[in-house]
């Protein structure tokens, strides 16, 4: 098995935390060298805070027992980094890893092409900020790396994350967490008659499932589903606003378990504006009247084809409803499925018949009598409740086989 060397910058990062100062951590993974892992990180902590008067860099080294813990198999868990990192108060930790593939290794000495990744994470936010893949040449004849082959591979992890090219990656998703989708913000007419504006936002990319409750609550709020109703990939059914939004419920527990403890980074429903924004596609809307299709045949489970119970999410996949051929994926222009049918989706406004407008609009204060909003139709409703624009409601306490949710992450 690979020995895995981690080489960490963290030993004051409390006393950094506590003055204000910015802490990181620099993680090698994957080198056959302690010397090397100690080295790259060493250098690559002191570039990337070159001119950071508000860094703390320091070394500290993992005893075996830790390391497996980052890791599944042979890849390093980044949920457990970014847990751990914010245990710690980090602000940041670069993650370099050394790749072993068909046409490279991985060697401290060796005279082979050695694949490298590097990732730059922001932990309050559990983002990759910058992520980047290059290959670094061993000269010559088998030995080991001089130091100046040692300072090129740092400088070029560093050269790499700090460059214009370097990708701007994803949300760090626990196995617990929903699938998440990016949206981009922008502006639109709501309802066709409301303007709002948005900022970027995450979106869950199908409906919250019954696993995925599970994982979370570890058992069912009220009515176990049975049947044609209950499956992990199934939505989450059953299930009324308090259940989600309570102190104790899904969003609070879900955000426990993620450590995510900023309240602007949180797990939450979606607002009306923001459900029906990513339902019309978002800035790539090609202004379908159902979301993903002008026919809901091809991209909703509803009263037409659903057999009259749920199914499980991102399966709508069908041919034209004449029988020819047309395989449709049933996702819409953002990749978001479900959007239209399956089950009505909660957001988080009260419920008015008049729409939200402005910036990011949270909906009115207060609602008439206890309604939420409730979006996208479901599989015993007919075409005009599923299309983009159409808005339902019930109230705060209310569980049905036909209600469930969605998640956001600003």
């Amino acid at each position: 098995m690979k020995k895995v060397i981690i080489s960490l910058l963290a030993l004051l990062a409390l006393a950094a935390h506590v003055q204000g100062k910015e802490a990181l951590a620099v993680l090698v993974v994957g080198v056959d060298s302690w010397l090397y892992g100690d080295v790259l990180a060493h250098i690559v902590g002191e570039e990337l805070n070159r001119g950071n008067t508000y860094a703390v860099v320091t070394r500290e080294k993992f005893v075996q027992n830790q390391l497996k813990a980052f890791r599944r198999a042979t890849e390093v868990d980044l949920c457990d980094v970014v847990t751990w990192a914010a245990a710690h108060n980090l602000s940041r930790v670069c993650l370099v890893e050394g790749k072993k593939g068909s046409n490279a290794s991985f060697s401290f000495k060796s005279n082979a092409q050695q694949s490298y990744s590097a990732q730059l994470i922001n932990v309050a936010g559990r983002s990759m900020s910058c992520s980047a893949d290059f290959v670094f040449a061993h000269a010559g004849a088998p030995k080991e790396m001089t130091p100046v082959e040692m300072n090129k591979v740092a400088w070029e992890v560093v050269g790499r994350l700090q460059s214009n090219s370097c990708k701007a990656s994803h949300h760090i998703k626990c196995p617990f967490e929903p699938e998440m989708v990016f949206v981009e913000g922008g502006s639109y007419m709501m309802g066709g008659t409301s303007p709002v504006t948005l900022s970027d936002f995450r979106i869950g990319k199908y409906e919250v499932t019954q696993g995925e409750w599970l994982a979370v609550m570890g058992s069912f709020p009220g009515t176990t589903p049975s049947g044609n109703f209950r499956g992990d990939d199934l939505p989450m059914i059953y299930v009324c606003y308090t259940d989600i939004t309570g102190p104790n419920g899904f969003l609070a527990q879900l955000n426990a378990k993620a450590g995510i403890t900023d309240a602007s980074k949180k797990y939450r429903l979606p607002t009306d504006a923001e459900w029906e924004y990513a339902a019309r596609g978002g800035a790539s809307s090609k202004g379908y009247t159902y979301s993903g299709s002008n026919t809901l045949w091809h991209v909703a489970w509803y009263s037409g084809n659903s057999g009259e119970h749920v199914h499980a999410v991102g399966t709508r996949k069908t041919q034209t409803a004449d029988g020819t051929s047309a395989p449709v994926d049933g996702a819409n222009e953002l990749g978001i499925h479900d959007m239209s049918g399956n089950v009505w989706e909660l957001c988080q406004d009260w419920y008015r018949p008049s729409l939200p407008s402005g910036t990011n609009p949270t909906g009115p204060p207060s609602g008439d009598s206890d309604y939420r909003v409730l979006r996208g139709g479901s599989y015993y409703i007919n075409e005009n409740l599923c299309r983009v624009a159409g808005r339902n409601y019930n109230t705060t306490y209310s569980r049905d086989a036909h209600y469930g949710f969605r998640v956001v992450l600003p």
